[in-house]
């Protein structure tokens, strides 16, 4: 574990702190409950993840309407200008007053029937699902981010999970904004064993590039995985 000399803590825990300015640190992690021979990225909707084209307001609802209704969830993204965008919405109500171009996070605020939401609750954007919060987990599971404007990404570790003694691959892939091709960026091989590794040199991602876990079995399985970033804000001038 790495420690920055000027606080003599590790990095993680002095970016977390707000000790070095102009970097903040993301925690990515995801399910997927059924993991097959194809790739899946690694959320609790299943299949390849889907990214809105164009920007538009933000949608909460509920497959259990009777009890989720009238929660609150936060939502957490990027505005038309990829900047950090925020807001907290009323599942089954308004849609949001932000418009979202992406969605990497949601979690819910107040849960209207007993302590956690009861059904599946789903935020889209332009009729696109970009975050699912399980029934009972009151958080998204999606290893799915895009970096903001004038920030650049350091990928930081990678951890990867699977319910069941099978041959698994998973990889790390980044799309840049000035291209439509998903790169790997890093790749995992186990069989059934987590692992997790952290980063001496880390991977660069650049603005506005889509980052997402994607996982393949040969068997159908559950897979858990996750990445760590620190984010340098390259416009910072304090």
């Amino acid at each position: 574990m790495s420690y920055n000399p000027v606080v003599n803590l590790p990095v993680g825990l002095a970016v977390q702190k707000g000790l070095i300015p102009n970097f903040v640190a993301v925690q990515k992690f995801g399910l997927n409950t059924a993991v097959s021979t194809a790739f899946e990225t690694v959320w609790t909707n299943g299949a390849l993840y889907s990214y809105p084209s164009t920007h538009t307001t933000a949608v909460a609802t509920s497959s259990n309407t009777g009890d989720d209704n009238d929660s609150t969830v936060h939502v957490y993204g990027l505005d038309e200008n990829f900047d950090f965008a925020d807001e907290i919405i009323t599942v089954g109500g308004a849609a949001s007053s932000t418009t979202f171009i992406r969605v990497f996070r949601s979690h819910v605020v107040n849960a209207n029937t007993g302590t956690a939401n009861v059904g599946i609750i789903s935020i889209t954007v332009n009729s696109i699902a970009v975050a699912v919060i399980p029934a009972t987990y009151g958080q998204s599971l999606q290893a799915v981010y895009t970096i903001p404007r004038n920030h650049i990404g350091y990928l930081m570790a990678i951890d990867v999970g699977t319910s069941k003694q099978k041959e698994v691959e998973v990889k790390l892939m980044q799309k840049p904004i000035n291209g439509n091709t998903f790169q790997t960026k890093a790749l995992v091989t186990t069989f059934g064993t987590p692992f997790s590794k952290e980063y001496t040199v880390p991977e660069i991602l650049t603005e506005k590039s889509d980052v997402e876990l994607r996982a393949k079995a040969d068997a159908t399985t559950s897979i858990s995985g996750g990445f760590q970033l620190i984010l340098e804000n390259m416009a910072y001038n304090g």
